[in-house]
């Protein structure tokens, strides 16, 4: 222990050296500062020339060493084409009403005209639906669509002269559809009503389904061609769509990702209400009620420091070629919370010197008691953000490198850029206090107006300021803890307060590891020594009795400005807050409600499942496509992902002659797996081709129903393929010089996905399915959504990796800069507690464990983690009892945390407005970290740390050195 106290006494007296040095350096020469942090920004920014968005969900939010992506990659290799699917879907205008009457399919048929016969222009080539429709195969150049529609051919002459449409509905053999198969009426028709015999009599929902080319230039870019006519099919029938009878709906790819695009894009307008928040509150919080002492505009010093810092780590980062994302959307507004609390920490300590001593002097000391204060955060923060780097999920790893170095460098650009604009200030501040200068004081630099009088203040202080007479809003214990604290009854020391840690004279012993330790001027505890004060703020020598209050700006309250007078945070925190949670009742109140938090939390955590439905999720709520796709869930089984069974060159290499068992039980198998809906029936091409094998001339030639030997197989194949199978083509990849089979798709389409639990089931259960139903033809089960489902497993471990990960190299770096292990560990628990919370509280707000949620869990070890660590280290080196010690440490930082939560939460507060799944989410879970934190950091923590908290760093030190020294606060 006395090992890591030397080494956090060093890493302490160095931070504090160097952030002395800075402040001193940068309030010389505080213009020369800001040119080389402009210079830097400029120079880093550079790089947004190379800025980029990925936008593709399958690589964001799947991590891509998913065990489908080996499958996917074999599918794109033998089938490039794929297609996406836009549906038309229409009810009655009556609710329930029946559609199958000749009106209602005329009006269908005209949705149908209008979504074919389309024109659209992208890139300056103009498209045709035959064009963008993907075709039966490469023999067949019809267009693949499911419709009921097909029974009159899609002719509106045919359909109004049939004499009765449901007797022809009723004809099996009436209609086939694009695989030459009779026409699935439970596919094409929702709501079906049959009589005793089984005819259909009745439907309220017709459906049309049509497929568009996916793959090549024919992608889901907002370009493609497949898109851009998508679009026009959802403005022709459904924006623009008008009927007395029949109501339209329409269900397609295209359309969620416009909409999901749509909505991050109006909702980013929107939270630009955050911007505003944060910037009224720094403004409430600078406020100073004296207009010599009036920090409000060094505000603007602030957000110019910050938008620095964003602009030269989004601009490297982009310069480096890392893409952007949907959920790096939300970092630009939590950097500006960070960098508001490092702001807000600067100017306490700044207002914590003496104003009568030099600028060079109160800068350096407020550097370098704040810096050490900002530095752990920062620390924490982006060593926790980092170790998100460690996943294959790409959206959590450009997240997290954004995060890491958005920190660091608002960070960098916060202790130099910003305390150069307030060393500007501060002159104003001298200037105003001494009534110099013929603008009154108002300019930072010299005018036409105004000369520079004061330029011995600025040097040497004012008002006869010495070291010796130096007067701080806190008093502090000597050196190595020898001195007594003074009481209200004890004459001042012959030099004046002992000096703090910060000061220009060091006091603390570093061969022995002694600190000093910081006692604030507030008042008492609420407890049972309430009569006894802390220790009053000693007075300067009697000699040279200074006075630097002001007269105020408002008429109200007060007359005189005392800028050492306490703000509204610390009272809140250091009076009111302690007054009930540190009485004795409040104690165990508190106890209690963390017992109630933590219960409800490990119940929210066994009821928290996976779920990542894009759709679903990514469209905002209340959008039109929601309608259709309550259309498709009513009446159609919900969503019905395709999947497919793809089977590959035999183990032996011989022909699939000598496979056929193995292919009719794919087929039948697949079919019967429980996961895998029979409507649409699974597309078999080695049924249809032995359908018509015994149907055909050859029928003759047939041994048990099947082609006599290997060359018969093949051979009539490629008729069959060239003929009545051309609908098959696709499914089937044949091998150009021998003319045998290389690989075949059996098409299959799920049941509705009820969850991720669900879709991690339907992967294996398929996989085991056709691994056992055609086991020597290396069969794999398949389907795009595969990458998604089977990367949920992933996540699980990815995550719990990081947070893991996280949280023991943010114990390490507590642990280095607290020296105390106890203490360590009881921070780490409140970190814990903090995530358990977040997760447990998913269940109650209806969120799942996905891509996005895992996103926060992991951020949440980091910021968490700057609540307690901050109060924890304030009761270390405080001394008295754990009692005294807790409401000591609520003091000295309760306001700074109070305040940094504060903006972090109003950072995410617009968010709550936001349609977008993932800024929805994210305020849901950041609007409960941040309660979690300070219910953690300002309430339990002090709780526990007054009934068994570590030793102080005082006591730790007398003890090692075999010496008993008493702390005694007299009343």
């Amino acid at each position: 222990m006395r090992c890591l106290r030397r080494i956090s006494s060093a890493v302490d007296q160095g931070l504090t050296s160097l952030y002395r040095s800075l402040g001193r350096f940068i309030a010389r020469r505080p213009w020369a500062v800001i040119t080389i942090t402009v210079a830097v920004a400029l120079a880093c920014a550079v790089g947004f020339i190379r800025f980029t968005v990925e936008e593709d969900a399958e690589k964001l939010y799947t991590p891509q060493n998913a065990p489908s992506f080996e499958d996917k990659a074999y599918v794109d290799a033998y089938y490039p084409s794929d297609s996406l699917s836009v549906k038309l879907l229409s009810l009655s205008t009556q609710d329930g009403g029946n559609v199958l009457t000749k009106e209602h399919l005329l009006e269908h048929l005209r949705a149908y005209t209008l979504a074919t016969t389309q024109t659209v222009e992208t890139k300056g080539v103009k498209y045709a639906y035959a064009d963008v429709c993907d075709t039966v195969s490469e023999q067949s150049t019809e267009c693949r669509v499911d419709s009921v529609l097909a029974f009159w051919n899609y002719n509106e002459t045919a359909l109004k002269s049939d004499p009765n449409i449901l007797a022809t509905l009723n004809r099996r053999d009436a209609a086939l559809d694009y695989l030459g198969r009779p026409v699935n009426l439970n596919w094409v028709l929702g709501g079906v009503r049959r009589d005793a015999s089984g005819a259909v009599v009745a439907a309220e929902c017709l459906q049309s389904v049509l497929f568009m080319k996916y793959g090549s230039e024919f992608d889901d870019a907002e370009d493609s061609p497949t898109v851009v006519y998508q679009e026009r099919i959802v403005e022709v029938c459904y924006d623009g769509w008008s009927s007395a009878i029949l109501a339209q709906y329409v269900s397609c790819d295209a359309a969620v990702g416009r909409e999901s695009t749509d909505a991050i894009n109006r909702d980013v307008s929107r939270l630009t209400v955050g911007y505003v928040l944060l910037i009224i509150y720094t403004l409430v919080v600078l406020w100073r009620n004296s207009w010599a002492y009036q920090k409000v505009h060094v505000a603007l010093g602030s957000f110019i420091a910050i938008g620095m810092g964003i602009a030269a780590s989004f601009g490297m980062l982009s310069g480096f070629g890392l893409e952007f994302n949907f959920v790096c959307q939300v970092l630009p507004f939590l950097l500006v919370g960070v960098g508001v609390d490092n702001t807000f920490v600067i100017v306490s300590n700044y207002f914590d010197q003496d104003p009568d001593a030099p600028i060079e002097h109160r800068l350096g000391e407020a550097l370098a008691l704040a810096g050490s204060s900002i530095t752990v955060s920062c620390m924490t923060n982006v060593i926790a953000f980092a170790v998100g780097t460690y996943t294959s999920l790409e959206a959590l790893l450009s997240f997290s490198v954004y995060a890491s170095i958005g920190v660091l460098m608002v960070f960098i650009f916060q202790v130099t850029a910003f305390p150069a604009f307030l060393a500007l200030d501060a002159r104003r501040e001298l200037r105003k206090r001494l009534g110099a200068g013929g603008c009154g004081g108002c300019c930072v630099a010299p005018c036409c107006c105004q000369s520079d009088p004061v330029a011995e203040q600025l040097q040497h202080g004012s008002n006869g300021w010495t070291l010796e007479s130096n007067i701080y809003k806190h008093n502090h214990d000597g050196a190595a803890g020898n001195a007594l604290e003074p009481t209200a009854n004890s004459p001042p020391t012959p030099h004046g307060p002992p000096k703090r840690s910060g000061s220009s004279t060091p006091s603390a012993n570093a061969s022995t590891g002694d600190l000093n330790v910081k006692v604030s001027v507030r008042p008492p505890s609420p407890d049972s020594m309430k009569q006894q004060a802390f220790v009053n703020e000693a007075p300067a020598p009697a000699s040279s009795p200074r006075d630097f209050s002001t007269p105020t700006i408002t008429c109200w309250g007060k007359r005189v400005f005392n800028p050492h007078d306490d703000q509204l945070s610390t009272k809140i925190i250091a009076r009111w807050l302690p007054r009930v949670s540190l009485a004795l009742w409040g104690k165990v109140l508190v106890i209690v409600l963390e017992c109630v938090f933590l219960g409800f939390a490990i119940y929210g955590c066994t009821k928290v499942y996976q779920d990542f439905n894009f759709r679903e999720m990514f469209v905002p709520e209340g959008n039109w496509l929601h309608e259709a796709f309550q259309v498709e869930d009513r009446y159609f089984g919900g969503e019905k992902v395709p999947v497919a069974a793809y089977t590959r060159l035999p183990n032996d290499g011989r022909d699939y002659f000598y496979y056929q068992d193995q292919l009719a039980a794919l087929g039948q198998k697949l079919g019967s797996d429980p996961y895998i809906t029979d409507v649409p029936p699974v597309n078999s091409w080695y049924d249809d081709y032995q359908k018509w094998l015994n149907s055909s001339a050859y029928a003759g030639q047939l041994v048990n129903g099947r082609a006599p030997n290997e060359t018969a197989f093949n051979g009539w194949l490629k008729e069959w393929l060239r003929t009545d199978g051309r609908a098959s083509a696709g499914n089937i990849v044949l091998n150009a010089t021998t003319g045998r089979i290389v690989s075949t798709r059996f098409p299959a389409f799920t049941k509705d996905v009820v969850d991720g639990a669900w879709a991690i089931k339907c992967v294996d259960s398929t996989r085991d399915t056709v691994t056992a139903a055609a086991p020597d033809l290396n069969t794999i089960a398949f389907g795009y959504s595969y990458t998604f489902w089977d990367g949920f497993r992933s996540i699980t471990f990815s995550t719990i990796t990081n947070v893991i990960i996280a949280a023991a190299a943010v114990f390490l770096v507590t642990l280095l800069l607290l020296a105390d292990v106890l203490a360590a560990l009881v921070v780490g628990c409140m970190v814990v507690l903090c995530d358990v919370g977040v997760l447990g509280s998913m269940h109650y707000l209806g969120l799942t464990f996905n891509s996005v949620t895992c996103i926060v869990l992991v951020l949440a070890v980091g910021i968490s983690v700057d609540y307690s660590a901050h109060v924890m280290r304030a009761f270390l080196v405080s001394t008295g009892t754990r009692q005294e010690r807790a409401h000591k440490a609520l003091v000295e930082i309760g306001g700074a945390v109070w305040n940094g939560a504060i903006t972090t939460f109003l950072a995410v507060l617009p968010m709550a407005a936001a349609e977008h799944y993932i800024f929805t989410t994210v305020f849901q879970m950041f609007a409960i970290l941040i309660l979690l934190s300070i219910w953690h950091g300002v309430v339990l923590l002090p709780v526990l740390c007054s009934f068994a908290g570590p030793a102080s760093y005082r006591d730790q030190d007398s003890s090692q050195h075999g010496k008993k020294d008493a702390v005694v606060e007299m009343a």
